[in-house]
């Protein structure tokens, strides 16, 4: 198989998937029964489910992102979320609203902190249309003079206690923290990353700075959709929805592995 023709199958099986995962979204959320009384429920877990089906999606779509330069800064977001997702579940509607009145806090804090700085600039805030724009969303969901400003944790924990009480430590200790040293730019990932040996032996070997190219991975794509499939077993067991549809996650997995096996054929003939 020629390398054109390898890099089409697997674009093929990438639109695949992201059709497949887009589809048993839709379906999950058609079959979940509404509650009104419990309307922000429904809106923080399927804006959170939807979350991780964006981070996915648009992760395979992006082969030059598939390395450890950026594919782990989208994972740890999609582990980040699924611990929320999780901890929300354990008491839906106090955390749901938590949630959500956080989030409108931040909004909040975030028009003041513009307002601030067109006035520091000598400007007025009245002209700035995003300020209105903003105010105007806030306001739709909670008036602004209502709305308090938390500058805390949304959960009032960090984010191992919520695995913990979430019963998801081990993706906290798996995934969470090692994707973190990625996204804080922690030394064990700068390091292996971002640093090489210099070769002038009178320098002692010292490491000085790289950005090289890295070739790119399906195996952070792979992750990606296990996370999603986790995400969606969640939801299946917290809500009793049950979808006839098959399983992305499974059906991706298969089309790699089939895959693998067509080029190592191919290999062994030549």
């Amino acid at each position: 198989m020629s390398d054109q023709a390898s890099e089409e199958k697997i674009r093929t099986l990438i639109h695949e998937y992201v059709d497949e995962i887009r589809a048993e979204l839709h379906e999950r959320w058609k079959l979940w029964p509404l509650d009104l009384t419990k309307k922000e429920v429904h809106e923080v877990v399927g804006a959170l489910l939807a979350r991780e089906v964006s981070l996915a999606t648009h992760l395979a779509l992006a082969p030059v992102i598939w390395n450890g330069h950026i594919a782990p800064l989208i994972l740890r977001s999609m582990v980040d979320g699924y611990i929320s997702l999780a901890w929300i579940f354990v008491e839906p509607v106090d955390r749901s609203r938590k949630y959500i009145l956080y989030g409108l806090g931040q909004e909040k804090l975030e028009i003041e902190h513009r307002k601030k700085l067109m006035e520091d600039e000598g400007r007025s805030p009245d002209d700035d249309p995003s300020i209105s724009k903003r105010e105007k969303w806030l306001n739709s969901q909670r008036f602004t003079f209502l709305t308090e400003v938390n500058v805390g944790s949304w959960s009032g924990a960090d984010a191992r206690t919520m695995a913990v009480e979430a019963e998801c430590s081990s993706l906290y200790h798996y995934a969470y923290v090692p994707f973190s040293a990625a996204t804080h730019n922690m030394w064990h990932h700068v390091s292996r990353y971002n640093l090489t040996k210099c070769p002038n032996p009178l320098h002692a070997y010292h490491r000085i700075p790289v950005s090289l190219s890295i070739p790119p991975d399906v195996d952070y794509v792979y992750r990606a959709a296990k996370y999603v499939d986790k995400a969606f077993k969640l939801f299946d067991d917290k809500t009793g929805v049950k979808i006839g549809l098959p399983s992305t996650l499974d059906i991706f997995v298969a089309g790699i592995e089939s895959f693998d096996k067509e080029q190592a054929a191919e290999s062994n003939t030549e």
